[in-house]
């Protein structure tokens, strides 16, 4: 069961979670602006969603964990501090 989860990531309609929520979240909060402050149309909103989210699932079919890979980059960016003097690179997080 462990197996199948790891070779087969979540995805929605074709493309990982973590970008397609992010394409929704950045696309939607634009959109509110976008209405609230200056009256647009928020059609065009929802076709640069849809045209994203084609681009992600297109990349999704080369490389299908892009989620796990986004994970692990933000893992990496963090911020180590050296606890205990030593020789090397024996940090901790």
């Amino acid at each position: 069961m462990l197996l199948r989860v790891i070779a087969e990531p979540p995805q929605i309609f074709w493309a990982p979670v973590l970008p397609a929520m992010g394409n929704v979240l950045i696309n939607t909060s634009l959109m509110l602006f976008g209405v609230v402050l200056h009256v647009v149309n928020p059609i065009p909103f929802f076709i640069t969603m849809a045209i994203g989210h084609g681009f992600i699932a297109g990349y999704a079919v080369r490389d299908p964990h892009l989620a796990t890979l986004i994970t692990a980059w933000m893992e990496t960016r963090r911020k180590t501090t050296n606890l205990v003097r030593v020789k090397g690179n024996k940090y901790v997080a």
